[in-house]
């Protein structure tokens, strides 16, 4: 089971020919990178930090330079602006003269990496450079709406852009876009204040018969319900309402609810649809895949996986269980909690019963509820929760062929899962017939997590 190792700047780690060593030594044969992206302004304490947090690995202190070392991202070549030419709301990072030396030794490094027979991926930068990352330094300008009709177009230009300086790339992974799927009020990803009110989404609504006032409804209203739940009717719903027929009922009971739902879906699909043309178009020899949450959260974040693998070459489902935000044991644990918490006299294991039931979500209910989850998983809860929902991945994706979930321990040095936990869930990946996985990122890998991800490429992990 092999990993696709990626890693974000600074890319000056790729450099080093003792990483291309250590990736061969762990049976690693393909690289992606996160954002192409070189630091300019090196050492100005007025630039932000280079490293994150959790960027701990030795080789990306050395690139940096120091946990301290400063710069301002900036793009790795000069755009081709022909390419962009009629946009007004997206325009590509450019390149200053001062990092020319840099980029020249990223282009030696990836040059000896295809001669040695490594395959290099890249993932879609156009989110990051506008959220005061590379290009600018500068503070994040205004969002641009997830339907504004230039966005799939200037995807396409920036990864043909890209594959003219950098033609050393097989594969895109396009991250997002995704709706929210967490109920905890004030948390990163409530669903219940995300913003669907705005000129292009208005018109997108309307080009497809929806509206969006009564998509604000139907969020609105599926909040009522799940703030009216009692006993007597978890125990109901669990027995009757949680499977085929009966499930879909119950979610399109209100009209309103199904039309949120069904509009979150369509966003979703025209907008990954249509920039995965763009860039067919553009570079057809390049496969692309695209990232989604667990099964359980797709009818929540807009994604429906079974439709997305016909026009995508693989998919990335995330199997991040990590315990902190966008872990799925940090979601679970929001969604159980605050319903037992909204419904008075519901207990947490009732609330459990229900999310499982609601979300086809197994999961064990002794020795192991969310409530629980900080602590190290049981052995139940793999051969459930994970086992299952490992399972739907690999089925709506269409095989083990086109499945390359991500992988993680953590997202901004919070939440860190424990090495077994990682031991564990590549475990029942492999049972599973996983041939690949997107592991993120080599930046925080420590040597106890980096010791179970080459023992399953070497094959010996199980």
């Amino acid at each position: 089971m092999k990993p696709v190792m990626m890693v974000r700047p600074p890319l000056g780690v790729l450099n080093d020919q003792g990483f291309w060593d250590e990736m061969k030594d762990a049976g690693i044969e393909e690289v992606a990178i996160q954002w192409l992206a070189v630091y300019d302004k090196l050492g100005d304490p007025s630039s932000p930090p280079i490293l994150k947090p959790e960027d701990i690995h030795p080789r990306m202190l050395a690139a940096a330079g120091s946990k301290d070392a400063r710069g301002i991202p900036v793009g790795a070549f000069k755009p081709n602006q022909k390419l962009f030419e009629g946009m007004k709301h997206w325009s590509p990072p450019g390149m200053p003269p001062s990092v020319e030396g840099q980029v020249k030794a990223l282009h030696s490094a990836l040059d000896r990496a295809k001669n040695a027979g490594f395959k290099l991926w890249i993932m879609d930068d156009k989110g990051y450079h506008r959220q005061g990352g590379i290009g600018t330094g500068k503070p994040a300008p205004a969002a641009i709406s997830v339907c504004n009709p230039e966005t799939s177009r200037y995807t396409g230009a920036r990864i043909r852009d890209v594959l003219d300086n950098f033609p050393h790339f097989e594969a895109v992974v396009l991250d997002g876009p995704d709706f929210k799927w967490d109920i905890k009020p004030g948390s990163r990803d409530d669903i219940f204040v995300e913003n669907f009110d705005d000129p292009h989404q208005r018109q997108f609504a309307a080009s497809i018969g929806m509206s969006i006032d009564r998509v604000i409804q139907g969020r609105d209203n599926f909040k009522k319900r799940l703030t009216s739940l009692t006993p007597a009717y978890v125990d109901d719903f669990v027995k009757n309402c949680a499977a085929g027929a009966s499930a879909y009922l119950w979610w399109t009971e209100d009209p309103t609810v199904a039309h949120w739902l069904a509009y979150k879906q369509a966003v979703v699909d025209h907008s990954v649809s249509s920039t995965v043309r763009e860039i067919k178009a553009r570079c057809p020899g390049l496969k692309v895949g695209t990232s989604s949450r667990v099964p359980a959260m797709t009818i929540m974040n807009g994604h429906n996986l079974r439709r997305e693998r016909s026009y995508t070459d693989f998919q990335l489902p995330k199997e991040y269980w990590w315990f902190a935000v966008a872990g799925i044991r940090d979601t679970v644990n929001h969604w159980v909690l605050t319903i037992a918490d909204w419904n008075q006299g519901l207990s947490e294991e009732q609330a459990a019963r229900w999310f499982s039931a609601a979300f086809n979500y197994a999961m064990p209910f002794s020795g192991y509820l969310p409530s629980q989850y900080g602590k190290p998983a049981t052995k139940e809860w793999f051969e459930t929760t994970v086992r299952d929902q490992t399972r739907q991945m690999i089925a709506s994706v269409g095989g083990v062929d086109r499945f390359v979930p991500f992988v993680g321990c953590e997202h901004f040095n919070v939440g860190w899962m424990a090495p077994e936990d990682l031991h564990g869930i590549l475990a029942e990946m492999h049972a599973q017939g996983t041939k690949r996985y997107c592991y993120y990122t080599y930046n925080s890998i420590k040597p106890e997590y980096m010791k179970s991800i080459a023992q399953f490429s070497r094959g010996k992990g199980a």
